[in-house]
């Protein structure tokens, strides 16, 4: 029985390695992406909808590029050297953002995308290739990897928040750039339990022909993000074509595969498309809800005002709690066979994070004399859209690894944050949309009923969606064999 337990709870050493990487990473790139829309509106006078569209389009780029990370990593570079290739570009992208300068804002934000696309699926990489086929450790494991991440998120609102308001903007960046390179030491330090787990290129010695195209390519790559950031349109385009070379690279993949190997791709994919629901509904915590908490939100706590970036840390403290006992939950469950399938999980979570915005709305019923509503309704939103990300985000990399044949691990992982992440930031700016307050408006009543019939809009939509989910989450599992 103890032996059983052992192997059951106990998790590879690749762990460790995966959630001090991630942690680091984390902080770094939350640190910006809490601060990017209030960031580009106090120092470039941007309107809310244009804040949202470049908020829409730095994600969609930063979770665009892992699609091809992931690939690289697979085939080409390896997964150790992708992680330490993108810890130093993002690391060097915040400390360009700590430059009062518009050239290297632009230049800071695409270091950092390049940075993401390279590091965003290795830890995940690497960890899912530590378990074994059927491993009951992959719920549990990746849980308690997401909580670790989550720990970097934790931190990072809180610390910028009040670095920007004591010392200015470009100290919160340079103190993000600085935990990133705290990052690739902890790489360095714990490298050696990454070496069976990296992939067969990512074991060989590499030849300067293709260090010079990996250099090369990171440098075209700059060029093109710059220009991508400052012509959103473009972006758009931008983003259709690559959606479609992968639509196109699916269908080759399924077409030479085995009949197992075909049902499980398409119930990845399917799966996939569940995930881009819900990060357009994910992505409103930096968009619509920030500026919100920012206007409406009574933020005095024992009369110390808060930063409107601090209450940030409600999402990553709700996944710290509820991690571990999501964890051990999801270990009694399966040692009993009654975990819920992954597909039922997908599902809940979208329902939950839509009753997140319902909260929202219903908070806006409820205002002081002053026209305020209180911190506490932000506390039980944030509750509920954690639980969802757990449900979800928390489980997308499981997944890919229980459902996704081994060879495309490194592309499917990339998939995920293509097309779930790309797409969602995408739909996120439209949805934000109709949470926007023009520049005139500052009568506090007319702005709550914005908000008010923005967020029941919104969580009416995650509602619907959740139902035909539940409606085909049966066929889901019959293609994946779960």
């Amino acid at each position: 029985m103890s032996t059983n337990k052992t192997v059951t709870l106990k998790q590879p050493k690749v762990f460790y390695l995966a959630i001090f990487t991630s942690m680091c990473e984390r902080f770094g790139f939350y640190v910006l992406t809490f601060l990017l829309v209030l960031y580009t509106k106090d120092i470039y006078g941007l309107s809310d909808s244009q804040a949202f569209i470049l908020f829409g389009v730095f994600n969609g780029l930063a979770f665009l590029t892992p699609a091809l990370g992931g690939y690289l990593a697979d085939n080409v570079f390896g997964i150790r050297r992708c992680t330490i290739l993108g810890l130093i570009s993002e690391g060097t992208g915040l400390i360009l953002l700590s430059i009062p300068a518009q050239v290297f804002f632009w230049a800071g934000l695409s270091l950092i995308v390049i940075g993401v696309g390279l590091f965003k699926t290795a830890p995940t990489n690497l960890l899912a290739r530590g378990y074994t086929k059927d491993d009951p450790r992959i719920d549990s494991g990746f849980t308690l990897f997401y909580m670790a991440m989550n720990v970097g998120g934790f931190f990072a609102p809180i610390v910028a928040g009040f670095a920007q308001r004591y010392f200015g903007w470009n100290v919160a960046f340079l103190i993000g750039g600085l935990v990133l390179y705290l990052g690739l030491l902890c790489y360095f330090v714990l490298r050696r339990s990454a070496e069976s787990s990296d992939s067969a290129i990512g074991r060989k010695k590499l030849s300067p022909k293709i260090w010079s195209a990996v250099i090369f390519g990171i440098i075209i790559s700059l060029i093109c993000f710059i220009f991508l950031l400052i012509h959103p349109i473009t972006a758009d385009v931008f983003f259709a074509i690559a959606a479609l070379i992968l639509v196109l690279y699916f269908i080759y993949e399924i077409l030479k595969s085995s009949k197992d190997d075909k049902s499980k791709i398409i119930a990845c994919l399917t799966l996939i498309f569940v995930g881009m629901i819900f990060f357009s509904l994910y992505f409103q915590a930096f968009t619509s809800m920030t500026l919100f908490i920012q206007r409406v939100v009574r933020r005095a706590v024992f009369g110390i005002d808060i930063p409107t970036v601090a209450f940030l840390s409600l999402n990553p403290l709700w996944i710290i709690i509820l991690s571990p006992i999501l964890a051990v939950l999801y270990n009694y469950l399966k040692k009993r066979n009654k975990d819920l399938p992954i597909t039922s999980k997908f599902a809940l979570g979208i329902l939950t994070i839509s009753l997140c915005f319902f909260v929202l709305k219903i908070s806006t019923l409820f205002v002081s004399g002053e026209e305020k509503i209180s911190a506490l309704w932000i506390v039980l939103a944030f509750f509920l859209f954690s639980l969802g990300e757990l449900l979800v985000s928390a489980l997308g990399v499981a997944m890919i690894a229980q459902i996704a044949p081994k060879r495309m691990y490194g592309v499917m992982m990339g998939t995920w944050f293509l097309i779930a992440a790309t797409l969602g930031a995408s739909v996120s700016g439209l949805l934000a949309g109709l949470a926007n307050v023009p520049k005139a408006l500052h009568e506090s009543h007319a702005i709550l009923t914005i908000y008010g019939k923005a967020f029941f809009h919104i969580g009416l939509i995650g509602l619907s969606l959740t139902i035909v989910i539940f409606l085909v989450s049966p066929y889901i599992k019959r293609m994946a064999k779960l």
